[in-house]
């Protein structure tokens, strides 16, 4: 199995992948409203797209899904640093009175959903997706690598094995055993046991 498709290899792309469209999405907060975003909705957000990215890298991640994974984080963190940031609009109100007229300031909170206008918003998409081709591409190169290592490291083991395995060749043919014939002199005597062989035949004729 390539070390990318690992828990180690999936925690560091997640994490990677998690922190960059985070990152991103506070970056773009930053320039279009001038003031960083909430930092417990920054964790619970990072959090969020850890748990999300985690699950979507069990193998290798296409380019289409890295460009929804940045896309979905950063629609996701923009509205939560919209309902969470405190966007004053300075409303002027003018009261006549018998002195003259005086202008009263209000302040009336609200929630802002395009707090940089459409440049500020198309800004951020195409820095969304040159991101996406970033991580895409890192994505691609680093399941490469883990792949041509993992076979190195395999063929290495090969050879080791084969190095360390003890050497046994062909086993040699188990040697005939000599039957000893015993010498001509301890043969034993056969003729003795002559007249002891029953020959099959016709029964002996006895006188009536």
């Amino acid at each position: 199995m390539s070390w990318a498709a690992t828990p180690n290899g999936r925690g560091v792309r997640a994490s990677v992948l998690a922190a960059m469209a985070v990152a991103l999405a506070v970056v773009a907060h930053l320039a279009a409203c001038g003031e960083l975003p909430s930092l417990p909705v920054t964790g619970c957000g990072l959090a969020l797209a850890f748990r999300v990215c985690w699950g979507c890298s069990g193998r290798q991640m296409s380019p289409r899904r890295i460009v929804g994974l940045v896309i979905t984080v950063q629609a996701g963190l923009h509205l939560a640093f919209a309902m969470t940031a405190r966007s004053a609009h300075s409303v002027t109100s003018h009261h006549h009175s018998a002195g003259g007229v005086e202008g009263v300031t209000h302040r009336a909170d609200g929630i802002d959903l395009l707090p940089g206008g459409p440049r500020m918003a198309l800004a951020h998409l195409c820095a969304a997706f040159l991101l996406s081709w970033w991580l895409s591409t890192g994505e691609r190169l680093l399941w490469r690598v883990a792949r041509r290592t993992a076979a190195v490291a395999r063929r290495a083991a090969v050879r080791l094995r084969r190095r360390l395995r003890p050497q046994t060749g062909c086993p040699l043919p188990a040697r005939a055993v000599l039957r000893c014939r015993p010498p001509a002199g301890r043969a034993p005597a056969l003729a003795q046991l002559v007249h002891l062989v029953v020959r099959r035949g016709p029964p002996p004729l006895t006188p009536a």
